[in-house]
């Protein structure tokens, strides 16, 4: 027995059954992670702190041949060594993105000029308003905000 679709604007905006939204853990969160969530009605997110090309394009590669549902990729900007992962991510047909651990304006535009839902996560208030100021669909914070 399958339980209902649950309705919220994250389930609508993402095209997922569940409103959950995998974290994009540095080094753990691969295929094979990201498929179970994707698979399960939530959103799985493939890190890409290795920060090189061809890793990030073998984990999307195994992800497709294990999920059918949507499924996103994190951009981690402080450890991208190739900025080519972004335009690879937009080729891929990816729809969602999260981006982290760098200035939201750096792709944000990029990624939105290519149709993509952009999630910036941040570590502050200051880090909030920059991502609002690149018109980012949503803004994903820690405890610090407002502290």
């Amino acid at each position: 027995m399958s339980a209902k679709p649950i309705k919220t604007r994250i389930t609508e905006m993402l095209g997922i059954e569940k409103p959950i939204i995998q974290a994009a853990m540095g080094w753990i969160a691969r295929s094979h992670l990201s498929s179970a969530v994707s698979n399960a009605g939530g959103m799985g997110i493939i890190e890409t702190s290795s920060g090189d090309l061809d890793a990030v394009r073998e984990e999307i590669k195994k992800m497709k041949t294990l999920t059918d549902k949507p499924f996103g990729v994190n951009v981690a900007q402080a450890f991208v060594r190739d900025p080519d992962i972004v335009q690879f991510v937009i080729d891929q047909g990816i729809k969602f993105v999260t981006t982290s651990a760098g200035d939201p304006m750096k792709y944000t535009g990029m990624l939105k000029e290519a149709g993509l839902t952009v999630f910036h996560v941040v570590p502050s208030l200051q880090g909030a308003m920059r991502a609002i100021g690149a018109a980012a669909d949503v803004v994903a914070g820690g405890e610090r905000i407002g502290a």
